[in-house]
């Protein structure tokens, strides 16, 4: 089981046909004012409101809503379905994603070789996804864990510390399964030849979607569907993201391509040029459950930097197994950049 939280914008109508709205007008505003408190609902950052779906509060607001909707006085603007794992379901997670914070302007992948700038940076583990502390190296040392090689960075700054590495995962976790509620079919035809309109790559399984790409025969049937489309309808056409349901589901992966191994690596966004004759592949790390453990043990990270994976071992009709039908994206670096990067390595890189 899991839970499913609905976060909110209430707007003023009318809406336009991509289902965009006025949002920030002074209409919007006092719409939004008269709404939430008669629902009692407490919102943040001033438009917006969280519900914990399944609540007795949660589908009096949905019902009240859709009410408001169709007498013409108010619209859904924009939503996001988050679904968040229960404990029953964390504790039988053998796979996670590690979440990292972001460290603008310290670290660099573009340059011929990889740099951070030693010294400014926050006692942790890991950051920017792909980067990690001395402490970390350690920890995967002492635990024996298996499954990475390290590429110590180039100090980029002025001052000394304690070193940084890129962590390289040797396997590959695998490409991902659809979300049971979305239609590929659509998607790839809409976005197949302009990489702009999507964030990954054709071929991985997408789990994070707007409303415009359910299917069809799961959104006539579904309880769950039928009830946010009462609140969202379904638009003639995309426009932009800012607008309309949005689903963020746990991420799947097929227990059947899952390697051996206490960390794997999954792509992160699409691969594509720097310049000519280099090509940057950003990767996130994938953390099996005795490596989270001692990671944690050790003080590095906290449970919420870890976003479990659901491993799905029987995949459901019409969720189209990707794993298998080509070769996965590689790791970060090629062989033979990674042998280019070691000759650099060994002439002792600065600290």
């Amino acid at each position: 089981m899991s839970n499913l939280e609905l976060t909110l914008r209430v707007d003023a109508p009318p809406a336009r046909p991509d289902g965009s709205t006025d949002l920030l007008g002074t209409e919007s505003q006092h719409v939004r004012e008269r709404i939430y408190a008669t629902l009692r609902l407490k919102p943040r950052s001033v438009s917006w409101v969280t519900l914990p779906l399944g609540t007795p509060k949660a589908e009096r607001a949905i019902e009240f809503l859709v009410e408001e909707r169709r007498a013409g006085r108010a619209v859904v603007g924009s939503a996001q379905l988050r679904e968040i794992l229960d404990e029953a379901e964390n504790a039988k997670s053998e796979w996670s994603i590690l979440n990292t914070r972001q460290v603008d302007g310290s670290f660099s992948l573009w340059d011929d070789y990889p740099q951070c700038r030693a010294g400014t940076l926050p006692g942790v583990g890991a950051l920017n996804h792909t980067f990690v502390s001395d402490r970390f190296v350690s920890v995967y040392e002492q635990a024996g864990l298996e499954g990475l090689d390290f590429l110590r960075c180039r100090n980029s700054g002025r001052k000394s510390g304690p070193p940084w590495f890129v962590a390289l995962p040797k396997h590959f976790l695998g490409k991902g399964l659809d979300q049971p509620w979305f239609d590929r079919k659509r998607w790839v035809a809409h976005v197949a030849h302009d990489s702009r309109k999507r964030t990954t790559s054709i071929d991985t399984g997408q789990c994070t979607f707007h409303q415009f790409w359910l299917r069809k025969d799961q959104a006539e049937r579904d309880p769950l569907l039928v009830k946010l489309l009462a609140l969202c309808p379904p638009t003639a056409e995309f426009g932009t993201a800012l607008f309309g349901l949005q689903f963020q589901m746990a991420p799947r992966y097929f227990a059947g391509s899952q390697p051996d191994s206490d960390f794997a690596y999954v792509p992160w966004g699409e691969d594509g040029p720097n310049r000519v004759g280099k090509v940057l592949r950003f990767r996130l790390l994938a953390v099996r459950r005795r490596a989270r453990q001692a990671l944690a043990d050790a003080g590095l990270f906290k449970d919420r930097d870890f976003a479990r994976v659901r491993s799905i071992a029987l995949v459901e009709p019409g969720v189209e197994l990707l794993d298998g039908r080509a070769e996965g994206p590689g790791p970060m670096y090629t062989e033979a950049e990674l042998t280019a990067l070691r000759a650099l390595e060994n002439r002792a890189i600065g600290s």
